[in-house]
């Protein structure tokens, strides 16, 4: 199980509600995580003997609605999120100078479901670094309201098919599976060759039930083992990882949302 999807299941456990009803229109948690994911390996630089340096804080920065909302799970999202990227981090055999921290930051101008991420290193010995305003759950900048403190933790959700294989695939198919799992009801959709059409008209080849969701939203082609998604001129857009594409690439765990929905990409078996 990879760094994403070991995150996922934890933030199952901390929600305790479907996804898809918990965050509707809103910034969505897994998005976070890819967005992060991706900051460090966008950001990284290499040092002296050819070590490779990742940035350790990292800020999110969210519109009204969305802070609030967020606010509910502030100090253990932090958390969770600081493990996430320390683990990915890890895994790629990146080096830190201090332990990562992520912190959760208003930005007024930024509408409902569109968040922004930055990062920096902070070296603790250096004077001045901000690590201790970016740890989880610290006291956001002055004049920004407080985050409200993280209610008890809900028991976890079954564990029934966590981490189970992916299903077998059909004789003469590639070993590799390419998917799209709707959050909420989890339903799998499996990819062909070629075009997958989501949208909310009886012409899609993936129908979302969603009134913010176009008759023909978003194009997901399957190309020499590449998914990617392409936008077919919707109406109110298609967000990958929290930003507005027109056409991408994905990687395994990559967030779309379209509407009110969620879909993530998996690539199971590689």
């Amino acid at each position: 199980m990879g760094v994403l999807q070991r995150f996922e299941r934890r933030l199952e456990g901390m929600v305790g509600l479907a996804f898809a009803r918990l965050f509707k229109g809103k910034v969505h948690p897994a998005e976070i995580a890819k967005a992060l994911q991706r900051e460090a390996d966008e950001q990284r630089s290499v040092v002296g003997e050819g070590r490779i340096l990742a940035p350790n804080v990292y800020v999110v920065r969210l519109g009204n609605t969305d802070y609030e909302h967020l606010g509910q799970w502030s100090e253990q999202l932090a958390g969770e999120l600081a493990d996430m990227v320390a683990e990915h981090i890890d895994d790629e055999g990146y080096s830190i100078f201090d332990a990562v921290r992520v912190h959760f930051e208003l930005d007024g101008d930024l509408p409902t479901g569109v968040f922004e991420v930055s990062s920096e290193v902070a070296d603790p010995s250096a004077p001045g670094h901000r690590g201790d305003l970016a740890s989880a759950g610290a006291p956001p900048a002055p004049g920004h309201p407080p985050l409200p403190p993280l209610p008890p933790l809900r028991g976890h959700a079954s564990d029934t098919g966590r981490g189970a294989a992916p299903p077998p695939l059909r004789p003469g198919r590639s070993t590799v599976a390419h998917a799209l799992v709707v959050d909420g009801p989890g339903t799998r959709h499996e990819l062909s060759h070629g075009r997958n059409v989501i949208g909310r008209g009886t012409e899609a080849d993936i129908r979302l039930p969603d009134t913010g969701v176009s008759r023909k939203h978003v194009d997901v082609v399957l190309e020499s083992g590449v998914a990617t998604a392409e936008d077919l001129g919707s109406t109110n857009g298609t967000l990958v990882n929290g930003r507005r594409i027109t056409r991408q690439p994905l990687a395994d765990g990559d967030v779309i949302r379209i509407g009110h929905s969620v879909l993530v990409y998996r690539r199971d078996g590689a």
